[in-house]
C-alpha cells in the first residue's frame, strides 16, 4: 500500500514537471512510474495496475497532444496489460444475435465534446435498427442523464456506494458490473468512446459479443479482442491507417445547434479585459500548449500591441503562463478557466483554432456566432475533419469555405490580414457561416453512415457466430 501511494505521488509530481517544461524531471518520474506498472501487471495485481495507468495517463500522457506520443507510451504496457485482462475474461452470456443493441461505454457520464458528438448522432439516429444505450462505469452528470432521456436512451451507471457502507469500488468491480451488466441487458455491441486508458485490460477481459473502438483523438489501441476500429475524417475518405491498424472513417457532425447570445451578454463579457481587440482559443490546455501553436499566437499579438488573447482549460497551465511571460505578453494573455464557450465564442474577433489538434465544436460555435475562424492543414483541425484528403495536393485553399494555413508563417499572416483588413474579414465571416449552416442541417446524413459502420461490425460478427 505505502509503494502505491509513493509512485501516485511520483505521478504529480512528474506530472507538474511535465506542465512546467522541466522535460529531463518529468521522464524521470515517467520512468519510474511505468516501471512499477509493469511490476504490478507482472505480480497479476490488476486492480493496482490500472489505477496507475490511469494515473500514468493524467500525469504523463494526455498533456502530450500527439499521436505519437499516445503510441509511444501505451506501447510500454499495452499488450502486457491486456494479457493480465484475459485472465479475467468470461463467455458471452448471449450470442450476437442483435446487431441494433448497441452500448456505448463512458468512463465518465459528463457532457463533453465526444458525448455532445455522440448525442447528436443518436438523435438523428434510425430509431427501427438501432437500440442504443449509454453505460458509465464512474458516475453519471444531471445533465448527462438529462439529455439521454430527453433522445430516448438508456443509462446505466455503477451503483456507488454510501459513504457509510465501505470504501469505494476499485476498477476491477466496475468492469465485472460492465461485463454483467452488458449480458442482462442482451446489448450485442460495446463501443468503447475514445479515451484508450482502461481499454486495454477492459476490451481484452471482454464486454459484450462485439466490440468496436471509437477514437476521436488517438490510436494507442489494437488487440484481437476488437471486432471494429472507428475514427473521424473527412467525407471523402473510407478509411486510415494508424500505426499499422486501419480504421474505418466516419465524419463526425461538429455542428451543434446554434444558439442565440445576448449582445448585452457579450458586451459585459468583453468589458472584462482592458485590450479592445480580443483573439481566442477555446479548448483543452493540452491542445493549447502546442510549442508551434503558441509561437503563431506570440507573434500575432507581438504585430498586434491592442489585442488581447483568451485562453482556457480546467487548471493554469504553467508552461503556457511561462512562455507568455517569456515573451512579454502575459499581460495581454487572460486564462478564463473552463466556461460557456458559446458565449465566449461569440465575445471573439477571431478564433484561432490550436494544432495539431484543432478545436472541433467550440469552432463551430464561433462560427455559429459570427466570428471568424482561422483553422490550419492538419487532419484534426475544423478544416481537416472535412477536408483533409482533397485539399493536401492543393497549392491554394482559397476555394474552401474555412479559412486556412498551411504553414505557421501563412497562420500569422492571415491572422493579420483578418484583423486589418474589413473586406477580407467580411468576406471570410460569411463564408464560415454559410458552412456552419450547411453541416448544422447535415446530421442526418453522419448518423446513418456512422451507425451503418457500427452495424456492419456486428453483422460480420454475427454471421461467423
Amino acid at each position: 500500500m505505502q509503494q502505491t501511494i509513493d509512485v501516485m505521488a511520483v505521478c504529480r509530481a512528474g506530472g507538474e514537471a511535465q506542465r512546467a517544461g522541466a522535460k529531463a524531471e518529468a521522464a524521470q518520474a515517467f520512468q519510474a512510474a511505468v516501471s512499477f506498472l509493469r511490476q504490478y501487471i507482472a505480480a497479476g495485481d490488476a486492480e493496482s495496475a490500472l489505477a496507475l495507468e490511469a494515473a500514468i495517463y493524467e500525469s504523463f500522457v494526455k498533456s502530450v497532444e500527439d499521436e505519437d506520443h499516445y503510441e509511444r507510451c501505451f506501447s510500454l504496457w499495452r499488450d502486457d496489460l491486456a494479457a493480465l485482462g484475459r485472465r479475467y475474461r468470461r463467455p458471452p452470456a448471449v450470442a450476437p444475435v442483435a446487431p441494433g443493441r448497441i452500448g456505448f461505454v463512458f468512463l465518465n457520464g459528463v457532457v463533453l465534446g465526444h458525448t455532445e458528438v455522440l448525442f447528436r448522432l443518436l438523435e438523428f439516429r434510425d430509431r427501427a435498427a438501432v437500440e442504443p444505450r449509454l453505460y458509465s462505469f464512474n458516475g453519471c452528470s444531471p445533465d448527462f442523464a438529462a439529455r439521454a432521456q430527453a433522445l430516448g436512451v438508456g443509462v446505466e451507471v455503477f451503483p456507488e456506494r454510501s459513504r457509510w457502507s465501505g470504501p469505494p469500488d476499485g476498477f476491477l468491480p466496475r468492469l465485472r458490473w460492465l461485463q454483467e451488466t452488458f449480458a442482462r441487458n442482451g446489448d450485442t455491441t460495446a463501443v468503447w468512446l475514445s479515451a484508450p486508458v482502461t481499454s486495454s485490460f477492459a476490451l481484452a477481459m471482454g464486454i459484450a459479443p462485439v466490440q468496436v473502438f471509437w477514437s476521436l483523438r488517438y490510436h494507442p489501441v489494437r488487440l484481437p479482442e476488437i471486432d471494429g476500429y472507428v475514427t473521424y475524417g473527412s467525407w471523402g475518405e473510407s478509411e486510415r491507417t494508424f500505426h499499422g491498424q486501419r480504421w474505418t472513417v466516419c465524419p463526425v457532425p461538429l455542428a451543434l445547434e446554434r444558439r442565440a447570445i445576448a449582445r448585452a451578454d457579450i458586451e459585459k463579457l468583453r468589458a472584462q479585459f482592458p485590450q479592445r481587440v480580443l483573439l481566442g482559443t477555446l479548448a483543452r490546455y493540452e491542445k493549447i500548449a502546442s510549442p508551434v501553436f503558441l509561437e503563431c499566437v506570440a507573434r500575432v499579438l507581438e504585430r498586434h500591441p491592442g489585442c488581447g488573447y483568451l485562453w482556457t482549460g480546467q487548471q493554469r497551465h504553467a508552461g503556457i503562463d511561462a512562455f507568455f511571460r517569456e515573451r512579454g505578453l502575459a499581460d495581454r494573455c487572460h486564462f478564463v478557466g473552463w466556461v460557456d464557450t458559446a458565449l465566449f465564442g461569440a465575445a471573439l474577433d477571431l478564433f484561432l483554432e490550436s494544432f495539431p489538434l484543432g478545436c472541433g465544436i467550440t469552432g463551430y460555435q464561433a462560427m455559429a456566432a459570427g466570428v471568424p475562424l482561422l483553422s490550419f492543414l492538419e487532419p484534426n483541425t475544423v478544416f481537416g475533419m472535412r477536408y483533409w484528403k482533397e485539399a493536401r495536393p492543393r497549392e491554394s485553399l482559397d476555394d474552401y469555405p474555412v479559412l486556412c494555413a498551411r504553414s505557421p508563417d501563412e497562420y500569422v499572416e492571415l491572422a493579420s490580414r483578418m484583423l486589418t483588413d474589413a473586406a477580407f474579414r467580411a468576406q471570410w465571416i460569411a463564408r464560415e457561416s454559410r458552412f456552419y449552416e450547411e453541416e448544422a442541417g447535415g446530421s442526418a446524413r453522419y448518423s446513418a453512415r456512422y451507425f451503418d459502420t457500427l452495424l456492419k461490425s456486428a453483422e460480420a460478427k454475427c454471421s461467423r457466430s
